[in-house]
């Protein structure tokens, strides 16, 4: 009977690690239910050191392997396969370990007694509580398999709206970092030895007014650069610091919101976050209150996020949801019309589906406006540092030839 290292987890949430003896890792994991532990991962004492195969470095469970294991479990569901058998079969299937011990450790949650979503639940680095409160929604009122449909789809949009946001990050950021590469190689490098043979030749003529600048620049940076250094460290620590508190989470994001272009398509997504979570938990069947205050949390935008607690705190005085979301003051009436209109017609599934495209073409369109601005901005940026960079190495060398001359 092998001996099993094995990590796990208490009622309480809380990480229990030790060691016992079983034949399989299902024995093991009956043995710690039996102790109220949960386990999470098991591996025998062979397992250790011997085959380099199963090492794996930086192993995370992505946003792409949810999307495969949520399509399979609808699938199952839809198909009519027993629950625990379906997760089997995904178990075998799966190649990935980290993705295989997540359901081999929800088969056996689900084998022992564990609703879906409770089961779920144990595992919150993976499943987000948007994953698990549609999931329990749709246990509650009998349609797991939309509720499942649902979840693909608002994964596929994250997945996209990720891509999206790195598309627009990647073009400014590889032109600050060769600007950055450019400038440090030329003005601590390049520059100064050169000057230093220009004035051992020249040192009568004054060297030009870009030059001047450049090597002002440069000495004061090998100069001080650990104070400069400390100092960006310690606003950047502060920064972070002050933003995990409330207020300040709250004023930081609204400073962001400011900020042109890029604090206008931060608060578009954080809106289009809202609509899709919303909708999905409303089709999910979860009521309007619970939905907001989930998604209170799901936005990603601590301002936004204060907004919406008002109109939470209004919905569950009776207030109607039209009239709460406009007393928040960021929606456009147009959004706010087409609740009001599910309202009254009862169809408020349809009207949530609207503003979710709503919100999706207009963050596309702010995307495609950000695109569009930022090339000529960085290019400008760059033609200016290169103009600047150029002026102050070949100035000197023109002086330096005229004098010879």
């Amino acid at each position: 009977m092998p001996n099993f290292r094995y990590v796990g987890v208490d009622d309480n949430g809380l990480e229990v690690r030790g060691t016992a003896a079983a034949d399989t890792e299902d024995q093991l994991a009956a043995l710690l239910r039996a102790q109220g532990h949960y386990l999470v991962r098991a591996s025998t004492g062979s397992d250790a050191g011997t085959n380099l195969s199963e090492i794996r470095v930086l192993e995370w469970v992505t946003r792409r392997d949810l999307i495969v294991f949520t399509t399979q479990l609808s699938t199952v569901m839809a198909t009519g396969v027993g629950l625990v058998e379906g997760l089997q079969d995904i178990e075998e299937e799966l190649r990935k370990p980290a993705m295989k011990r997540i359901v081999g450790a929800l088969r056996r949650d689900i084998e022992s007694g564990e609703a879906l979503s409770a089961a779920l639940a144990r595992h919150p680095k993976v499943f987000s509580e948007l994953y698990i409160n549609v999931v329990k929604a749709g246990e509650a009122t009998g349609n797991i398999e939309r509720a499942l449909e649902d979840l693909v789809a608002q994964l596929e949009w994250q997945a996209e709206l990720a891509n999206r946001i790195r598309e627009v990050a990647t073009y400014p950021i590889i032109v600050i970092f060769m600007l950055g590469v450019l400038s440090f190689v030329l003005v601590g490098f390049t520059i100064p030895r050169f000057l230093n043979v220009y004035e051992r030749l020249n040192a009568q003529v004054p060297l030009p007014l870009p030059t001047r600048m450049v090597m002002a620049v440069s000495s004061v940076l090998r100069g001080y650069w650990p104070i400069f250094l400390t100092g960006i460290l310690s606003v950047v620590v502060s920064l972070r610091v002050y933003g995990q508190s409330p207020e300040g989470s709250v004023r930081l994001s609204r400073i962001v919101s400011r900020i042109p272009i890029v604090g206008e398509l931060i608060r578009k997504i954080a809106l289009a976050r809202f609509a899709h979570a919303f909708a999905t938990l409303h089709q999910s069947g979860l009521e309007v209150a619970p939905s907001l205050t989930l998604v209170e949390k799901l936005i990603g935008h601590a301002h936004l996020a204060s907004q919406f607690r008002r109109a939470v705190q209004r919905v569950m005085a009776g207030e109607s949801l039209s009239r709460a979301l406009r007393a928040v003051g960021e929606f456009p009436p147009m959004v706010i019309q087409m609740i009001a209109l599910g309202e009254r017609t009862g169809r408020m599934e349809k009207a949530l589906e609207d503003t979710r495209k709503y919100f999706d073409a207009d963050v596309e369109r702010t995307i495609k406006r950000a695109l569009t601005l930022f090339g000529p901005i960085m290019l400008v940026v760059l033609a200016g540092t290169f103009v600047l960079m150029a002026l102050a190495f070949y100035l000197p060398l023109f002086q330096l030839l005229r004098v010879i001359q």
